[in-house]
């Protein structure tokens, strides 16, 4: 379906995408979704769990430091990490918000 809107290119997540992805964002840590995680410019981290066991409840889990590259939202080019604390942004953000704001109304 993503091609009819144009968008051909398949992501990169070089990350586990099946953990708790949160950004360091005003002195707190935030749940992003994937394609937000891989496009901001700041501190990242990923906690997962680090081994699950059938019937068992209690799984241990870590916490690290993602340092991985950070990408163009939607697009898989690389951007320089600065840590400013924000998304890097463009033509691609821009056409999700809009479309993201027309579904609210």
């Amino acid at each position: 379906m993503g091609e009819k809107r144009g968008n051909t290119e398949k992501l990169l997540y070089p990350f586990n995408t099946a953990g708790c992805l949160e950004i360091y964002l005003k002195e707190k840590w935030y749940r992003a979704t994937a394609r937000e995680f891989r496009s901001f410019n700041g501190l990242r981290r990923i906690t997962e769990p680090v081994k699950i066991e059938h019937r068992n409840v209690d799984v241990p889990m870590k916490t690290y430091d993602y340092w991985g590259p950070v990408y163009l939202f939607g697009t898989n080019k690389v951007m320089e990490f600065t840590n400013t604390g924000s998304m890097y942004t463009g033509e691609k953000w821009e056409a999700a918000r809009k479309n993201s704001e027309e579904r609210g109304r």
